[in-house]
């Protein structure tokens, strides 16, 4: 049948007269793969709504972002939030849910394949970006087993997802702990020997000079397995090659997230962002706490209207305080072993998700018979 006869899009839309007290608003580039990088709280009375904030979004919506379908901007909304938002960038999903599982389409409409499908018609579109319309996902063709047999599918699925979702509030708590300690030595300054120190501002870059990143394109990439990362965020494809060593702290240059902090555990391709890496300090994770904790300052440097920016000389003229730097390898000392141990969780997440992207295809093509299979 066409995906149009048991889906609904954009139903939905915010305004003025909602008179929300908060909003939670979800942009594109901060969910990949229903990994929510972050969601932010606004007021309406206070905060500059973004014009993009227009689509309610409610528990067992799919999202799906319309531009670059491969990068991956998509994700299944598990759990009632209050006030959700997100940009028009996306395309929201209602199922009916006496028709097909919401969890199964989530997992039919992101393998691999239908990803590859959407994408080719977004090249071939005379948009600025390369992107899809609504109607592009409602004319796709699905053979839907019976609703158990659905169930079932997204039930095993779900089970990887659950395991990755518990790992990455692991993630959260060790991110968090981390910089709790920051804001302790660094914020309180209630670090060793703080009661005899002297405190004085300089500019970041005096301390670490950003580099900015170097684009590059599908003409001239040579596939590997190191990610390329544009907009900071996460990786658009990959090379065979790195211009960074990790740890790596990236910032995105421009769009919507110009000015957002990531960090990356492995080498990658740093494209449209600035950056700093291991071979320009010891010190990642402290430069890194130091600008998560000023994320707000460092995203209020945007420059431009129409398309926002960041480049590394912005936030080179930040303030840091300019700490003796036996106080930051003891800081070092004690936060490494946090960060060592969630990247080895980000490793096991790589295998789980791994091991659930290979069974997807085999358990929707019916190779893998569930039909008897007892879940819990």
């Amino acid at each position: 049948m066409k995906v149009g006869d048991f889906i609904k899009t954009n139903q939905y839309s915010y305004s003025s007269k909602d008179k929300w007290e908060y909003i939670y608003y979800l942009d594109t580039g901060n969910i990949t793969e229903n990994r929510i990088d972050e969601i932010v709280k606004l007021n309406p009375l206070t905060d500059k709504i973004p014009s993009r904030a227009k689509r309610k979004v409610k528990k067992s919506n799919i999202i799906y972002s319309t531009v670059r379908p491969n990068q991956k901007h998509y994700g299944y909304v598990d759990k009632q939030y209050d006030n959700l938002l997100v940009s028009t960038g996306f395309v929201v999903i209602d199922v009916n849910e006496d028709i097909a599982d919401g969890k199964y389409f989530y997992y039919w409409l992101t393998q691999e394949k239908n990803t590859n499908y959407l994408q080719t018609i977004a090249e071939n579109t005379v948009a600025t970006y390369p992107s899809i319309a609504p109607k592009d996902i409602e004319n796709m063709s699905i053979e839907l087993p019976l609703l158990d047999i659905q169930r079932k599918i997204a039930k095993v699925l779900s089970n990887y997802d659950d395991l990755i979702e518990n790992n990455n509030k692991r993630i959260k708590i060790l991110e968090d702990m981390a910089q709790k300690i920051y804001k302790e030595w660094f914020v309180d300054f209630k670090y060793p020997g703080h009661e005899t120190a002297t405190f004085k501002d300089t500019e970041l870059g005096k301390l670490v000079m950003p580099k900015k990143g170097k684009n590059i394109t599908k003409a001239t990439i040579k596939e590997g397995n190191i990610p390329v990362v544009a907009g900071g965020l996460e990786p658009a494809y990959y090379h065979n090659v790195a211009n960074t060593v990790a740890p790596v702290i990236t910032i995105s240059a421009s769009g919507a997230n110009a000015g957002y902090v990531k960090l990356y555990y492995e080498d990658i391709w740093a494209s449209d962002c600035s950056y700093i890496d291991n071979l320009m300090t010891p010190y990642v994770y402290y430069f890194y706490l130091y600008l998560k904790y000023n994320q707000i300052r460092v995203t209020n440097l945007q420059k431009g209207a129409a398309q926002p920016h960041v480049y590394p000389q912005d936030w080179a003229t930040l303030e840091i305080m300019n700490i003796d730097e036996n106080v930051i390898k003891q800081f070092n000392s004690i936060v490494t072993p946090l960060f060592e141990e969630i990247k080895n969780i980000i490793l096991k997440n790589k295998i789980l998700r791994k091991t659930r992207d290979l069974l997807l295809p085999r358990l929707m093509s019916g190779e893998i018979d569930v039909e008897n299979l007892e879940i819990a």
